[in-house]
């Protein structure tokens, strides 16, 4: 069987490694365009979100392989083609406790908001960089889950009064108190959306949630850019209402990434292009766990 990569530098060399001895591997670094036209010639497509698999009803395709926990980078259609095998990282909540490259990297945007960082390599004067601290700020977590407890946790460690909702009755540490959305976003300092995206999260933080926040709160989005309405947070960005710091956008593979880069002028906007997953500790195990499963479906097969 032949196998494409669209994003060969997304990927470990062990992982690319092992796929070269079973099959004939093009590992290729190609824009989405170039992808679209060329992947239903393969049975195999390995991929990260750096593209989207669209659907074509005469494919060759027969495996799906991402080492995501999110899918919205490959076509809907495929999840009810019989003959493709979709394999991902969903659902794999064990494996996933010690994936901690997407906690991490919401630190750091919040870190980055709150100290200025964006103006590191414009020479201000210091009073530019008279940013703020974490310590005793209310900090509310929209989603208790694997990601959402890390960062309550890290967040805790600093200092900061630990604000959770949830839609399920999770058992979550003691420290953090349990409230409802409304509560959370009209008190806290800093708020972080960490809930998975489905039919019922698209535009979960509609306009009408969106203006319970405060004045000056930062909103930290390393979740989905479709459980946001965008273009409203945008304007509140722009009458610099609030500080928006994300590493995802609406529409990603289309009109959202040149959208973003421009808003990124902003001050008080950071984006990040979609990278919270990526270091090489994450990258590794999450590739690894990928090829695991799918020789697992393959051998079946």
């Amino acid at each position: 069987m032949k196998l494409i990569c669209p994003s060969k530098n997304l990927f470990s060399n062990e992982i690319k490694n092992l796929l070269k001895k079973k099959f004939e591997c093009d590992f290729l670094d190609i824009n989405q365009k170039k992808f679209e036209k060329i992947a239903h010639k393969y049975e195999v497509v390995l991929l990260r979100f750096s593209h989207k698999l669209i659907y074509k009803k005469n494919t060759k395709i027969k495996f799906i392989l991402s080492p995501t926990t999110g899918i919205n980078h490959i076509d809907e259609k495929y999840f009810s083609e019989k003959k493709i095998k979709i394999i991902t990282l969903q659902n794999e909540k064990n494996f996933l406790k010690n994936v901690a490259a997407s906690s991490e990297f919401t630190i750091a945007l919040i870190l980055m908001s709150l100290r200025k960082m964006k103006n590191i390599f414009i020479k201000y004067k210091r009073e530019k960089f008279i940013g703020n601290e974490i310590y005793k700020k209310k900090i509310g977590i929209i989603g208790l889950g694997r990601i959402g407890t890390k960062i309550a946790k890290i967040l805790n460690a600093f200092g900061g009064n630990i604000y959770g909702y949830d839609i399920d009755d999770l058992k979550k540490p003691k420290f953090i108190k349990k409230v409802k959305l409304k509560y959370l976003l009209r008190n806290c300092d800093i708020i972080t959306v960490n809930i998975p995206l489905n039919k019922k999260t698209v535009n979960f933080l509609n306009k009408n949630k969106l203006q319970l926040l405060k004045k000056n709160t930062l909103l930290v989005n390393s979740s989905r850019g479709e459980i946001v309405d965008e273009n409203y947070i945008i304007k509140l960005v722009k009458k610099e209402l609030i500080y928006y710091a994300s590493d995802v956008v609406k529409e990603e593979h289309q009109n959202g990434l040149n959208k973003m880069k421009n808003y990124n002028k902003l001050n008080n906007l950071i984006y990040t292009n979609h990278i919270a997953g990526l270091t090489k500790e994450s990258i590794l195990k999450t590739d690894l766990k990928i090829l695991n499963k799918f020789e697992k479906t393959y051998d079946k097969n």
